[in-house]
């Protein structure tokens, strides 16, 4: 194995003239999906450490944001003392989850299918109505069937 972490090329030319061109041919293709499938792997191993480990913006917005980007970060921690609202917030992927919590003085108001953020990026909730975060409350989002929706405890 090679320091970062791929299969390490065979000599071809070297089994080409000993075992001959089918032969090398197929250890080509194994060498390949060999290396696809460490990539793969990789890039598993780094999404869940993400997730298991998830990434902390602190934000303190003073005008309303629309489609927020999170910079890949699975809590907002929101410290500011501005009321605003949030329209929307940048998805990564599918199953993707937002801890959000209000630390500050302000309000945090996320608006129900707002257009003013792009359709991937509104959050759905339970009420069809918007969700006032306010100081020492939390939200949790997750992203399913192309929306941000509420978790809730019932």
């Amino acid at each position: 194995m090679a320091v970062n972490l791929t299969v390490e090329a065979p000599e071809f030319d070297t089994i080409e003239k000993e075992s001959g061109r089918a032969t090398r041919d197929a250890i080509r293709l194994l060498w390949a999906v060999s290396n696809f499938e460490s990539q793969r792997r990789r890039k598993t191993d780094r999404r869940l450490a993400d997730r298991l480990s998830p990434k902390v913006l602190y934000l303190a917005p003073t005008a309303n944001q629309n489609n927020l980007d999170t910079q890949g970060a699975g809590v907002l921690y929101y410290n500011g003392a501005s009321a605003v609202n949030v329209t929307g917030y940048i998805v990564r992927e599918e199953g993707d989850i937002l801890f959000i919590h209000v630390a500050g003085t302000g309000t945090i108001t996320h608006t129900h299918q707002d257009a003013n953020s792009d359709a991937e990026n509104r959050m759905i909730f339970q009420a069809a109505a918007n969700k006032a975060v306010a100081t020492n409350r939390s939200l949790i989002l997750q992203y399913i069937d192309s929306r941000w929706r509420e978790w809730s405890a019932a």
